[in-house]
C-alpha cells in the first residue's frame, strides 16, 4: 500500500514538473512572439520591411510546406477556373477592372482575359456597371501654348467634365495615380523645366500642393511601387539626368535615391515583380539600348543585358511576368522592331516586328494583349492600329482609328482602350475614341474640352 502511494506521488511530481516546463516554454514562445512583432513594426516604420510582402512570403513558405506534405497535381489552372461566371464576377467585384499600369497583373488581368475569351459569361458588362471609372487627361499642347487644364471622361455617359486647372502650364510631364490621388511632376511650361509637383485629390476634387522635386525635370520616367512615387532621369534644360527621387505620401517628402548607371530622358519605366525597370532613352548624344533595374529592398541598381535595339519614346508593357518593348527611334530612324525581356533567364528575345514602323504611338495593355495605335512612320501620321498577342507571338492588324494621331494620350479601363487627342499632321485634336476588343470596333467619343497633343491620360476607378 505504501509502495502504491509512493508510486502515485512520484507520477504526480513528474506531471507537475512537465506542467511547469510547458508553462515556461509557453512564456518563452509568447516573449519571442512579442519581440518578433516589435521587430516587424520597427522595420516597417523605418521603411526596411513591407509587412504585406513579409506576410505573403510567410504564407508561401507555409503553403509550400503543406504541398510537400500532401503532394497533389492539378491539370487545371486559375484561368480555367475563372471561366465560371459566378466566381469571375465575385473576384471582379472585389478587385475592380482597372488595368492602367504594369502593376495590375494577377487575378484582375486573368479575369479580364478569361472573360474576353468567354464573352457569353456576361462578366464584363456586369463589372463595367459596377466600376465605370474615369479617364483623366491633363496638360499637353493645343498648337499655341502649353495647357494647365484637366478634364475627365465618364465612359458610362460619354461626357467630358472640366476639372479645376493645375497651377502651372505643363507638357511632357510625369504623372501617375497613387492611393486615389493624381500626381503631376515637373514638365515644361514653354520656357522652363519645372520641379513643381501638384496632386489632384480625386475624392475632394481639389489640387494639393506638395514639396517640389529635388531637381527640375521634363521628359522623366515615372512609376508607382509599394505606395511610393518614383521619378527617374529626365532633362533639366542643360543635360540628361541620371538622378532618381522618390516621394513617400506617408511622410510627405522627396528623398534622393541611388543614381541610375546611365543619364537618360524619354525613357520607359515599368514595374515588374516588385522592381523598377528603366529601358532606353536619350543621353544627350544618342539613343540608348541600356536597361537597368532598381530593387527597393536593397536600394541598388543592377545593369541588365543591353536591348537588341536603341530606343527612345518606346512603348512598353508587362504581360505575364515579361517586359515587352516596341518600336521607337534608333539613331533618328523609326523602327518597327519588338523584343521582350525574361527576368528569369535574364535575356532579351527578338519578337516579330510590328506591321508598321511608328514612333509617338499610343500604347497600352488590355486583356493580356498589347495595343499600339497611330504615331508617325517617318513620312506621315498614322491611323493604323495593331495588337500583339503573347500567346501566339503574332501581330494582328486592327481596324484603323477614325483619325490620324501622333502623340495621343492613351489609357485602358474595363477592358477598353481609350485614345484621346494627338496631332494629325495639320492640327492638334480634340477628338477621342475607344476600341472594344469584344466587338473589334472603334467608337467615337464626345470631343474633349480642349485640343491636346503630348498630354497624359490615366485611368482611375473614381
Amino acid at each position: 500500500m505504501e509502495h502504491g502511494s509512493s508510486s502515485g506521488s512520484g507520477l504526480q511530481t513528474v506531471v507537475q514538473a512537465l506542467q511547469h516546463r510547458m508553462d515556461a516554454l509557453q512564456q518563452e514562445v509568447a516573449s519571442c512572439q512579442e519581440e518578433a512583432d516589435a521587430l516587424r513594426e520597427y522595420l516597417s516604420e523605418v521603411g526596411a520591411l513591407s509587412v504585406a510582402r513579409f506576410l505573403a512570403k510567410l504564407h508561401r513558405r507555409r503553403f509550400e510546406r503543406a504541398r510537400a506534405a500532401h503532394p497533389w497535381q492539378a491539370s487545371a489552372q486559375l484561368a480555367d477556373v475563372l471561366t465560371s461566371g459566378g466566381l469571375a464576377l465575385g473576384i471582379g467585384v472585389h478587385t475592380g477592372m482597372v488595368e492602367a499600369g504594369a502593376s495590375c497583373e494577377g487575378l484582375t488581368k486573368a479575369l479580364v482575359r478569361q472573360a474576353t475569351r468567354h464573352p457569353s459569361t456576361g462578366v464584363l458588362p456586369a463589372l463595367r456597371a459596377l466600376y465605370p471609372g474615369y479617364i483623366y487627361v491633363h496638360g499637353g499642347y493645343d498648337g499655341q501654348r502649353r495647357l494647365q487644364s484637366i478634364e475627365r471622361l465618364a465612359p458610362a455617359v460619354d461626357c467630358w467634365e472640366p476639372l479645376p486647372p493645375m497651377s502651372d502650364r505643363r507638357a511632357v510631364v510625369a504623372a501617375d495615380v497613387l492611393a486615389g490621388k493624381l500626381y503631376v511632376c515637373g514638365g515644361w511650361d514653354g520656357e522652363h523645366r519645372l520641379s513643381q509637383v501638384e496632386r489632384y485629390n480625386i475624392a475632394t476634387a481639389c489640387w494639393e500642393q506638395i514639396p517640389p522635386m529635388l531637381e527640375r525635370r521634363s521628359h522623366p520616367a515615372v512609376a508607382t511601387l509599394r505606395g511610393r512615387l518614383y521619378v527617374c532621369g529626365g532633362f533639366d534644360g542643360v543635360e540628361s539626368l541620371s538622378s532618381v527621387e522618390c516621394f513617400d505620401p506617408s511622410v510627405g517628402r522627396w528623398s534622393c535615391l541611388p543614381q541610375m548607371r546611365e543619364r537618360r530622358r524619354r525613357a520607359i519605366a515599368v514595374v515588374m515583380a516588385g522592381k523598377l525597370y528603366i529601358c532606353g532613352g536619350f543621353d544627350g548624344a544618342g539613343q540608348l539600348n541600356f536597361a537597368e533595374c532598381y530593387d527597393p529592398e536593397v536600394e541598388t541598381w543592377t545593369t541588365l543585358p543591353p536591348m537588341l535595339a536603341r530606343r527612345v519614346v518606346s512603348a512598353a508593357a508587362v504581360i505575364e511576368g515579361k517586359l515587352y518593348v516596341f518600336g521607337s527611334e534608333d539613331d533618328a530612324r523609326v523602327v518597327s522592331s519588338a523584343e521582350r525581356y525574361d527576368p528569369k533567364a535574364a535575356v532579351w528575345e527578338a519578337l516579330p516586328p510590328m506591321l508598321s514602323r511608328r514612333v509617338g504611338a499610343a500604347a497600352a495593355s488590355a486583356a493580356g494583349c498589347l495595343y499600339v495605335c497611330g504615331g508617325w512612320d517617318g513620312r506621315q501620321r498614322l491611323d493604323s492600329a495593331e495588337r500583339f498577342n503573347p500567346d501566339s507571338a503574332v501581330w494582328e492588324a486592327l481596324p484603323p482609328m477614325n483619325e490620324r494621331r501622333d502623340r495621343a494620350a492613351v489609357a485602358s479601363i474595363a477592358d477598353r482602350l481609350y485614345v484621346c487627342g494627338g496631332f494629325d499632321g495639320d492640327s492638334d485634336l480634340r477628338t477621342a475614341e475607344y476600341f472594344d476588343p469584344s466587338t473589334g470596333d472603334w467608337m467615337r467619343l464626345a470631343p474633349m474640352q480642349e485640343r491636346r497633343s503630348s498630354a497624359v491620360a490615366v485611368a482611375a476607378l473614381t
